[in-house]
């Protein structure tokens, strides 16, 4: 598995403990909702090879 390939595993994997923390955190809801489109941007854009 390639460098990136890591990464893109590993920023999938933090959004979806963050998705668990969410669900156990309503009054956090907005920070991680925006915390994983950044993440979702990084993932897109390792994808595209930038």
């Amino acid at each position: 598995m390639s460098e990136k390939e890591h990464a893109i595993k590993a920023l999938m994997e933090m959004i979806k403990q963050n998705e668990l923390r969410q669900e156990k955190q309503q009054e956090l809801r907005e920070w991680f909702t925006s915390l994983n489109a950044d993440l979702m941007k990084a993932i897109r854009s390792l994808q595209q090879g930038a």
